[in-house]
């Protein structure tokens, strides 16, 4: 495999149900339209920590539940019980699970279903020859909590030699696309979002940083 090569794993293919329509949570909880200053420094500093550790984040994981039977995921609920399922396969495969993650509608409005990205650790074997491991853990845990794939396009994997973790951070305002130097092409609005927008796993987060 090609180094910033897309991969897509063979899926489970089921009929649409709600494909590309957008849905609120039952219980809403607090809604945020962009990410905090405050949450971009953390993101980048958590990056940039995982390199100092050896842990380095390359694995660029995109999820549109649009493309699975339950067609949203409006809370974050599914998105937080892939990022649990993700920690334990790779546990058991002996490798820490390191990540930063946001969530983001399609086309920065309300209307549009969520998807997200995680930039997490994955080693050299895992990259390569045992990527296909990889690749179909994640098919099984988006099959689980998405109730069935309707669409191969539904994740989208790539692997980077040194990524800067920048393009998690795009649905920030304009002060954090300044500060952090956001490509110009980026620099949209990344719709409402309810529950949690994006954040780090606790191996390399605030407290870990000290």
């Amino acid at each position: 495999m090609q180094r910033g090569e897309a991969i897509s794993a063979p899926l489970l293919h089921k009929p649409a149900a709600n494909r590309g329509t957008a849905t609120k949570p039952r219980k809403q909880p607090r809604a945020s339209k962009r990410i905090t200053m405050r949450q971009a420094t953390n993101m980048m500093a958590a990056v940039n920590f995982a390199k100092l550790l050896g842990i380095h984040l390359v694995a660029h994981l995109t999820i549109h539940w649009s493309l699975t039977d339950v067609g949203d995921d409006p809370d974050g609920k599914l998105f937080a019980k892939f990022r649990e399922g993700l920690d334990k396969w790779l546990h058991r495969h002996g490798i820490v699970f390191a990540a930063c993650w946001a969530r983001e509608r399609q086309s920065g409005g309300q209307s549009d279903v969520v998807h997200c990205h995680i930039l997490f650790h994955l080693p050299v074997e895992y990259r390569t020859k045992k990527m296909g491991q990889v690749e179909a853990a994640i098919s099984r845990l988006i099959n689980r909590h998405g109730r069935g794939i309707t669409d191969e396009r539904v994740i989208k994997l790539v692997i980077h030699d040194n990524p800067d973790g920048k393009y998690l951070i795009k649905g920030g305002g304009r002060d954090v696309w300044k500060r952090f130097r956001i490509r110009q092409k980026w620099r949209k609005p990344q719709g409402l979002i309810f529950g949690k927008r994006c954040g780090t796993t606790q191996n390399i987060g605030p407290a870990a940083r000290r």
